[in-house]
């Protein structure tokens, strides 16, 4: 029976699932963290502990996946493996739908690589890997920016002459589209209609707000590339052009140099100390000073980014926090809401705390808006698209 492997490399961990039949029979998730590398196992939907891995077993993750679903008899071996499902992020319109995988779309992920320094590299080592273990499988770049490609001319241009954009392919594509598009899938189930007028809050390791109207991606904070928009964990978001260059200028930088700073050196890596939000919220509860300014600012900039996508939506019916932090942070939740008072959003107490890490309605009584928690499936969503084809 035939199998589909999803492989989703991000910026600071590893995810892999086997899919039989629409359904995932294993999945393992590996994550970089301030206190090493931890590992967390399912079998059939039924959560295994999660454990401390070494930085070794990171480094062999797909060969360590592969043998345990056949130590587990998730499947007999890699060899059933005939499908295999790759998340891509990077700017340009090639890399804006999903397709087939081959010698010429590598090459155009290689000459890609500097545009998204936090993906592209562990990609392509990914791709290298899955070659090498999997040769028979059919792979299927699936595309981070596709949900994005509905964008509308005055979100998706910059202001730059027409021709150079075309000449160089500067527009702006978005990024975190697998998940918004997951969410919305569920939107009807879990918030009662269809998302006519939704906002989505993507709050992970990377963050972005994306306004969708009629199920379609009319505006989003990140552009050009996946490093642009909002404060993120070390990526820096939308920087003045002028300061960058300037930057540049006093420190001899070449553009590599500069792509590296802002990726990597930004944040709340930059702000607080840490990249890990976890540890920036528990310093700013103890009144750290730097941490507290973190948050604050990180605050700021996601609510900002909410109301200034009702625009776009001419209001808004429904607001959704996903992603890790969006998941999980009932305080970062009421923290966002409260910025949005004005605009009638209203949380429940009581229904946030609830809603730990799964899918509910978390809005108040009172609230004009409703808000909740989706939890994002960005491995289904890659599934579905992958089974598109042969």
């Amino acid at each position: 029976m035939a199998v589909t492997l999803v492989v989703n490399p991000g910026s600071s961990s590893k995810k892999y699932a086997l899919y039989r039949e629409g359904k995932v029979v294993f999945s393992m998730r590996f994550e970089r963290t301030d206190f090493g590398v931890e590992q967390c196992t399912e079998i059939s939907g039924i959560r295994q502990q999660c454990e401390g891995v070494s930085a070794d077993t990171f480094s062999i993750a797909l060969e360590h996946f592969l043998a345990s679903a056949v130590l587990k008899e998730a499947i007999t071996s890699p060899e059933v493996v005939t499908k295999v499902a790759l998340r891509i992020v990077i700017p340009g319109s090639i890399f804006q739908k999903h397709c087939l995988i081959d010698s010429e779309y590598i090459r155009h992920l290689k000459n890609g690589q500097a545009l998204a320094p936090l993906h592209v590299p562990h990609t392509l080592r990914e791709l290298t890997v899955i070659q090498a273990v999997l040769p028979g499988a059919v792979l299927v770049a699936v595309s981070d920016s596709a949900f994005h490609s509905t964008l509308p001319p005055e979100a998706r241009l910059y202001s730059i002459p027409r021709a150079d954009a075309a000449a160089d392919d500067i527009y702006r594509f978005g990024y975190h589209g697998l998940s918004v598009s997951s969410v919305v899938r569920r939107h009807h189930a879990v918030v009662g209609y269809e998302p006519k007028k939704a906002v989505v809050c993507h709050i992970g390791s990377g963050v972005s707000v994306t306004a969708v109207k009629d199920g379609k991606s009319v505006e989003t904070t990140m552009g050009y590339a996946p490093g642009s928009g909002l404060i993120m964990a070390s990526r820096a978001g939308d920087l003045d052009a002028s300061a960058l260059l300037s930057l540049m200028h006093a420190r001899n930088w070449r553009p590599l140099d500069a792509q590296a700073y802002v990726n990597n050196h930004g944040g709340l890596n930059a702000l607080g100390g840490t990249a890990d939000l976890r540890l920036i919220l528990e310093a700013s509860a103890r009144g750290e000073v730097a941490a507290r300014d973190a948050v604050r600012m990180y605050i700021y900039q996601i609510a900002r980014a909410i109301a200034a996508s009702t625009i776009a939506l001419e209001g808004f019916e429904s607001l959704i926090f996903t992603a890790t932090a969006g998941e999980r942070s009932s305080l970062l939740r009421t923290e966002i809401a409260q910025q949005l008072g004005h605009l009638g959003v209203r949380v429940d107490a009581d229904k946030n705390e609830e809603a730990h890490s799964r899918d509910g309605v978390i809005s108040a009584l009172d609230s004009q808006v409703k808000v909740a928690v989706i939890r994002t499936d960005e491995m289904g969503e890659m599934y579905t698209e992958a089974q598109r084809f042969g």
